[in-house]
């Protein structure tokens, strides 16, 4: 017996292949997931199938075109009203600022879902991805509900009525200020991404397929289920699977089945001298290796950058809830607060500057709280709380309140490793939550590039000079001519002298990182006993370019007249055959020559 079936999904269904047929409601993303898949497993089968789903869309658009009427953009009083009229009680008897804003962010959820069940067809056109946002779509039949102050906070304010009804005098003047922000966010929607972008291909540039297999057996941690382990390699063995498989969707669930975490390879991890090698990089969007001189950097910061306008515009429609600007990071300010790492940071979770327990913990007078970690007072704002209890042991790095940890304080008390993996998950965060599902693998070349310095503080076998900033393969390198192996029991403090997972060479081996490593199995670590002290450095991504140790690539940054007179005190070279086009442009030569040929 056939089930019965709507009319469009059936049409649909004529043109997709076995296997992807549409069996609940279809939208833009469960429709661009599914073709990606396709595309993966049998690109000639997905050509034919996106143009014959082109030609109906084309057929449909002219022949059954969707027509909107005032009918679709009136409000539905009743509904709206109910939720508008129990809120603007609760909302005159609050007493603060902050209960009003909790009050106006619960009310803006309940009218955005009434809105979703309003009678016009644009709601199923806006529920399908097709065309407008839920957010602006409630501001016309529902209520804006609030409007944004200046430090572009919740104003403590109930907006009861749409914008196609009209606003009250003081329901206007409240949402002139988000009007006046607007305005600034629509005439730099353009000009800040193409910025951005500039700076992303600066910070990866160098990042060159330079080998095929640069011949660790290291990477990051992964659920095999996630879509962002296919096309890659296994790190290490899992059951049947050894290493150096690929990772591929009839792979993935027995792998599944196997482990609910496997390690695979990263070009984060990359022990190429140069670039990136092949196997960490893993396959392109084609099903293809990348070949050798493929420039994986470049192409990467084109992907993260193309998104960055829509974000500029979704910033200036208001396509985000209520709720969005508390504690997390979004949209074009988001994805900068990530890669600058500023001083004026949004909501800054406070971390442990230190190893050691929770001491006393009071309030302080200009609001929030102290809070002691052995002798040392750390201070928590008056917008966030305290995490931590009396007597608990923390790490250097260990947040102790709520909010966001600064990158570059995650950088300088957890080290590089740790830092490259929190920028990673903290900008696939950010981009899933603007709806773009981006290849995880492009985040992890841009933490590659932008965090890939260290500072020397001590170094008592006088190799390094104290104050100088080096590159993070050059540490590398040189500590892995001096290790021994140690069992994790007995290599509390020491240095680690070998990468395991995305903890870096150089990293402090803590009760933190033990515990990691243990869970993995891995009881024995490579240390470096002789070590220099070092501080792991985070730039900001218009700064790190200038850490360059190749004067010449530094040129295509920014601050020419600077690095040129620095290059010439320090004695800097310049490698002409090196990743960076820079010098192989300004001799007119051939450019790099890598290990297995030019690239």
């Amino acid at each position: 017996m056939t089930t019965a079936q709507p009319f469009g999904r059936y049409l649909i269904n004529q043109h997709m292949p076995k296997g992807y047929t549409v069996n609940s409601a279809l939208g833009k993303k469960s429709l661009n997931q599914s073709m990606n898949q396709l595309a993966r497993q049998d690109p000639h089968l997905y050509v034919n199938t996106i143009s014959n789903l082109k030609q109906l869309g084309d057929r449909l658009a002219t022949q059954e075109g969707l027509s909107v009427g005032l009918d679709d953009i009136q409000p539905e009083y009743s509904r709206r009203d109910s939720i508008i009229r129990t809120a603007q009680q609760q909302f005159n008897k609050a007493t603060s600022d902050s209960r009003r804003r909790s009050i106006v962010e619960a009310t803006h959820k309940k009218i955005l879902d009434s809105t979703m069940k309003h009678k016009g067809s644009l709601t199923q056109q806006v529920k399908s991805g097709a065309r407008g946002s839920p957010i602006q779509y409630m501001k016309t039949v529902g209520s804006p509900v609030y409007a944004r102050d200046p430090k572009g906070k919740v104003a403590p304010w109930l907006i009861t009525k749409s914008y196609s009804e009209g606003l009250s005098p003081a329901d206007y003047y409240v949402a002139g200020n988000e009007a006046i922000m607007d305005t600034v966010k629509s005439n730099t929607s353009v000009s800040e991404p193409g910025e951005l972008s500039r700076i992303l291909i600066n910070n990866m540039s160098d990042l060159i397929v330079t080998e095929d297999d640069c011949g660790t057996h290291n990477g990051i941690l992964m659920d095999p289920k996630n879509p962002d382990a296919v096309d890659r390699y296994l790190a290490k063995s899992v059951g049947p699977f050894k290493h150096n498989t690929l990772i591929t969707n009839l792979i993935q669930p027995k792998m599944a089945k196997a482990r609910s975490r496997v390690l695979v390879r990263s070009p984060m991890t990359c022990e190429a001298g140069d670039g990136v090698c092949q196997k960490c990089q893993g396959l392109n969007e084609k099903g293809n290796v990348h070949e050798v001189g493929t420039n994986v950097g470049v192409r990467a910061a084109q992907a993260m950058a193309e998104p960055l306008t829509q974000f500029a515009l979704d910033a200036k429609h208001g396509v985000r809830t209520a709720k969005a600007d508390t504690l997390q990071l979004a949209g074009i300010e988001g994805f900068r607060q990530i890669i600058e790492s500023p001083k004026q940071f949004v909501n800054k979770a406070t971390l442990a500057s230190q190893d050691g327990k929770i001491g006393k913990i009071e309030k302080a007078p200009q609001g929030g709280y102290f809070v002691n970690v052995d002798k040392t007072q750390h201070y928590v704002t008056p917008n966030l709380k305290v995490r931590v209890k009396k007597g608990q042991a923390v790490t250097a790095g260990d947040a102790l309140s709520e909010g966001i940890p600064k990158p570059d304080e995650v950088v300088k008390y957890k080290g590089l490793g740790a830092g490259r993996q929190y920028m990673v998950d903290s900008l696939k965060q950010l981009y899933q939550g603007q709806g773009k599902n981006l290849d995880q693998r492009h985040f992890e070349l841009l933490a590659r590039g932008e965090l890939n310095s260290v500072k020397i503080l001590d170094d008592p076998s006088n190799t390094f000079i104290p104050g100088d900033v080096l590159n993070y393969n050059t540490l590398r390198s040189t500590l892995g001519k001096d290790v021994k192996e140690l069992p994790l029991t007995k290599a509390m403090g020491e240095t680690l002298g070998k990468e395991y997972l995305h903890f870096s060479v150089g990293t402090r081996v803590t009760p933190t990182v033990a515990r990691m490593l243990r869970k993995e199995k891995i009881d024995k670590v490579m240390v470096a006993p002789r070590a220099p002290e070092v501080e792991f450095v985070m730039k900001p991504a218009t700064r790190a370019p200038l850490l360059n140790p190749d004067w010449m690539a530094r040129l295509a940054h920014r601050n020419l007249k600077t690095t040129i007179q620095q290059a010439a005190h320090f004695g800097d070279v310049a490698n002409v055959h090196g990743t960076s086009p820079i010098p192989a442009y300004a001799f007119g030569v051939e450019f790099g020559q890598g290990a297995q040929g030019r690239y």
